[in-house]
């Protein structure tokens, strides 16, 4: 690595940066036009704004939260961990020792697979381990994609204030504020949000924001203590629910419709008029 990025970045550096990518879109030697982008077709529009967006944005806006992140404990065995692997469909996986926030390297899915090629006779998972990259929460998405490109790196782990780890977020992470989303081979389509069943049931995103749902279907659940809907459904079993369990809050019932591992993902909500 070079003695050029491990520097502070420089705004001159990230403006440049930036310009060029304009200028990737303008087709112009100059720098960015107002009058060059009011001709430009809507969708280079669209992406000249994402890019300018990244600077507007931290690495915490956009980031894969630690309830959603999918990591492997060092100790796990090889079958067990080609099963997680399948089941995620991504190509590079946080490796941590006991804890979440000890996370001690990044497995690239391509090394594993290469190991497996050779036939060896013992497995060891940390040998196959890449160093990880850590940034604050708050690091501005344009810097963030200068060192991505920098390091050649694809995944950074995101620390809150505190030093415990927030979440992931990726190189494919970045590119959708520029681009849109981006849907590879794993991609499933996505659930919306919130969904009408009938005349008084819906079924709901567990990650949906409460003061959102509150606003969707009328309702004053109390938001100062958690932020999902999903949050304040566990809270109220006390327990990790099983599928299909249902709890009741007031004259509203919350059945648990999906459920991987202790994380709720969709619930069936029903709402019993009061007369």
């Amino acid at each position: 690595m070079s003695s050029d990025n491990s520097d502070p970045l420089s705004s001159s550096r990230i403006k440049n940066f930036i310009n060029s990518i304009k200028k990737t879109f303008t087709g112009s030697s100059s720098d960015f036009d107002a009058d060059v982008y009011e001709q430009l077709d809507p969708r280079r529009k669209e992406m000249i704004d994402g890019v300018i967006t990244l600077s507007e944005l931290n690495a915490k806006d956009i980031m894969i939260p630690r309830v959603d992140m999918v990591a492997v404990d060092a100790g796990t065995e090889l079958k067990a961990l080609v099963k997680i692997i399948i089941e995620a469909g991504h190509s590079r996986l946080p490796v941590y020792d006991e804890t979440v926030d000890n996370i001690t390297g990044i497995l690239y899915v391509k090394d594993l697979i290469k190991l497996l090629s050779e036939k060896p006779k013992k497995f060891s998972l940390k040998k196959l381990l890449h160093e990880p990259f850590f940034v604050p929460e708050t690091m501005p998405l344009d810097e963030l994609l200068v060192e991505f490109k920098g390091r050649q790196l694809h995944l950074a782990v995101v620390v809150d204030e505190y030093g415990g780890v927030g979440g992931i977020v990726t190189m494919e992470d970045i590119l959708e504020v520029i681009v849109g989303d981006i849907n590879d081979e794993y991609d499933t389509e996505e659930l919306p949000e919130i969904e009408k069943k009938g005349t008084s049931t819906w079924e709901a995103d567990s990650r949906m924001l409460i003061a959102d749902f509150n606003d969707e279907l009328g309702l004053n659940i109390p938001t100062e203590d958690f932020d999902t809907i999903g949050g304040f459904v566990f809270d109220l079993f006390g327990r990790v629910p099983e599928k299909d369990e249902t709890v009741k809050y007031g004259n509203i019932s919350f059945k648990i419709k999906e459920i991987e591992g202790t994380k709720i993902i969709r619930i069936t909500v029903t709402i019993s008029r009061q007369k």
